[in-house]
């Protein structure tokens, strides 16, 4: 693979030539998809550029919201999967040596910075895609997801390897984690965990502990006094 600005050779996952310093749109170069304009209405979370809209050529259509700069990309609620899908044989088996050798081809340096929702404004979260892939995506609970410049290159080789399935099982476990009963209660109550400060929602959306706590213990003690 060559440089788009100098044409020097790039090995392996580089993102950024080693001889110009400029960084590769590695993301898009075996999707085929349009560009629809830009929309000055969304500014990039990273480097508030506005947002150029574009269009995958799949079936049904996708369109998503990219940053021209720094190609980083932002998906409608199940508009990552769906195009993930689009790029897999759909016979996929889980692939645990291809998937130890994707994670140490693209190490893990994701920077902790809370970026905003172009849509509307407010702070994402961060969500751990498939709850092992090692890429941190921000999340509005809203809205959609946020990836930064080469993370869907990361995302779609995980989920060839794999990936797929895992996020299946990942989600599988947080959708029963969140609608387990009680013992001897008739409401639905999430059972959140309390070993780590924070702790994922239905969504995958960081919650307070806290406050989480003192809803089950609330939801509990109406059980007893109906």
């Amino acid at each position: 693979m060559k440089c788009e600005s100098c044409s020097g050779r790039l090995e392996g996952a580089m993102t950024f030539c080693p001889f110009c310093g400029v960084r590769q749109d590695v993301n898009l170069r075996q999707i085929h998809f349009r560009d629809l304009g830009t929309d000055a209405a969304l500014p990039c979370p990273e480097c508030e550029t506005p947002l150029s809209v574009i269009e995958f050529d799949v079936e049904p259509k996708i369109r998503i919201e990219r940053c021209g700069t720094c190609f980083g990309a932002f998906f409608n609620p199940g508009e990552l999967e769906a195009l993930l899908d689009a790029q897999t044989n759909p016979l996929v088996w889980i692939d645990p040596v291809q998937l130890q050798q994707i994670a140490k081809d693209f190490g893990y340096t994701h920077q902790v910075v809370y970026r905003k929702c172009p849509m509307c404004e407010e702070r994402m979260s961060h969500l751990n895609f498939g709850g092992s892939s090692g890429v941190i995506l921000d999340r509005c609970g809203t809205h959609g997801v946020w990836l930064e410049g080469s993370e869907l290159r990361r995302l779609t080789e995980w989920w060839r390897a794999g990936g797929k399935h895992l996020h299946q099982q990942n989600e599988a476990a947080k959708a029963k984690m969140f609608y387990t009963k009680p013992s001897g209660g008739s409401d639905r109550v999430p059972m959140m965990g309390t070993t780590e400060p924070e702790q994922e929602s239905k969504w995958g959306e960081k919650v307070d502990t806290g406050v989480s706590i003192a809803w089950v213990i609330a939801a509990i003690a109406s059980l007893f006094l109906d």
